[in-house]
């Protein structure tokens, strides 16, 4: 932020210069409206108007940006929301079940699951050769 206000500052500074070593008239014409204006002055208060249109849309885009990412994230928070009520709702009926498995039977059966699908099948003539 400090570095934005320096280039504000000399910016501002850079043009104020400008405006006093040019200070010939120069008649400014738009539309039905005509103006004898100071040459310094006249294009000092263009370049602010330019700058002040493109901070403008620059901040729209920002908005754009944010409304877009708060969508996502309020989507990805429903489905965190609901993937935490089906877990719960898995747990309270593992709880619930009269099966004599303990959870941490179930807990490390489905822990060992996905090592025992890592394990090479060996080809059917390997099998028979042993």
């Amino acid at each position: 932020m400090r570095s934005y206000a320096l280039a504000i500052g000399l910016a501002m500074l850079l043009s104020a210069i400008y405006a006093f070593q040019n200070t010939g008239e120069v008649a400014v014409k738009f539309l039905i409206w005509t103006r004898q204006v100071p040459q310094g002055i006249w294009e000092v208060a263009v370049f602010a108007g330019g700058c002040v249109l493109m901070w403008l849309v620059s901040l729209s885009a920002a908005f754009e940006f944010r409304g877009k990412y708060k969508k996502k994230t309020r989507e990805l928070e429903e489905q965190v929301k609901k993937l935490e009520d089906e877990r719960t709702s898995l747990l309270n009926a593992l709880n619930a079940t009269s099966h004599p498995s303990t959870k941490e039977e179930v807990i490390q059966l489905v822990e060992s699951e996905p090592q025992e699908q890592n394990k090479e099948i060996k080809p059917r003539e390997e099998n028979e050769q042993q």
